[in-house]
């Protein structure tokens, strides 16, 4: 039979690179974290069929003459729409799915805090006083019965809507098709939403602008496209409830970042939780930064403990799926973009 070639950037544990072994004798896998493609010894670089990894690594994919397959070690891939990989037949997949865990509780998170007005608690707490009215400030409504408009229902959106629907919220989600499609990616068991069961009603992206006023809470987990950039316009802004809250944990450009901080000054909603930038690290000198009312984090919300774990289990299946021609999951559609 003959030898498969795996070059991954990522710095897996032996016990990892095993189960990727364990797939079929003819796998031989070499390991450079963090080293560019451009400086693998050309004798590894021109026998590499399957390359893993992410970020600047694959950008480079196209330096392996032999490569067929690119697993990302991320799940957006939208720093490869402009390489020469893209317009190439190199399979690609993603990593959709094992993020779908932490970034749904981080969700919540930013729901919670957000209901409980965890910021202000903070700033008391720094004055050392507590205020006196405090019901007129921190009676807020209660997440159940309130509505959640989820924006991309693929595998963090399915568990997200599972975790919000056990709190009692209404859940709205909106794709590209509008249609409840079944998950055919990666997903732990007793996560998520199989057959996209839980939304009351799944929009289509071109009916966005119907779905935000009906929100208390959005949450984008899309991913970043050519019809999805600055999804979020001044348009949508002005069809969210004065008492919505943004929050964005997918890629910064779905945001027009200009038009939420004139939203924002104008108190059209009532704030922003925001992982993601346009521009990462989000400079010292943007408007965001000064806002009581919007929580900024450093695109953090897929840190799991777990990842690499998760990972691995993933590429196993992948590889085994390839060596026995079966259709990968989590493979990419170039016309779609994801």
């Amino acid at each position: 039979m003959m030898q498969t070639t795996i070059l991954s950037s990522v710095d897996f544990s032996e016990a990892q690179l095993n189960k990727l072994r364990a797939v079929s004798t003819t796998v031989e896998v070499h390991q450079m974290p963090d080293t560019p493609v451009a400086e693998v010894p050309e004798a590894i670089r021109n026998r590499v069929n399957i390359l893993y990894g992410w970020g600047k690594f694959v950008v480079e994919a196209h330096l392996c003459p032999k490569l067929d397959w690119l697993q990302t070690h991320s799940a957006g891939i939208d720093y490869l729409l402009d390489t020469p990989l893209w317009q190439s037949q190199v399979k690609i997949s993603t990593m959709n799915g094992i993020h779908a865990i932490p970034m749904a509780e981080f969700a919540l998170t930013m729901m919670l805090a957000f209901r409980w007005k965890l910021p202000t608690i903070r700033r008391f707490q720094h004055q050392t006083k507590w205020p006196q009215r405090r019901w007129e400030i921190f009676a807020g409504p209660e997440l159940r019965g309130l509505t959640l408009g989820i924006i991309g229902y693929g595998a963090i959106g399915r568990e997200l809507a599972r975790q919000a629907t056990a709190l009692g919220m209404r859940v709205l989600a909106l794709n590209r098709s509008g249609k409840r499609r079944p998950d055919r990616g990666f997903r732990e068991p007793g996560t998520g939403d199989p057959q996209a069961a839980w939304p009351e009603v799944i929009y289509p992206t071109t009916d966005l602008l119907k779905m935000l006023p009906h929100c208390d809470y959005v949450v984008l987990l899309a991913p970043l496209t050519s019809e999805t950039h600055h999804l979020i316009s001044t348009a949508a802004l002005e069809k969210m409830k004065p008492t919505g809250v943004l929050i964005n944990l997918a890629r910064g450009a779905l945001v027009d970042e200009a038009a939420l901080v004139k939203a924002l000054n104008q108190q059209q909603i009532t704030g922003a939780a925001l992982d993601v930038f346009e521009e990462e690290p989000l400079p010292a000198d943007n408007p965001l930064w000064q806002f009581e009312n919007v929580i900024l984090s450093p695109h953090i919300s897929g840190f799991t403990p777990n990842y690499d774990e998760r990972a691995s289990e993933l590429f196993a299946e992948n590889l085994r799926r390839y060596l026995n021609r079966e259709p990968l999951l989590n493979l990419v559609e170039r016309a779609r973009e994801y």
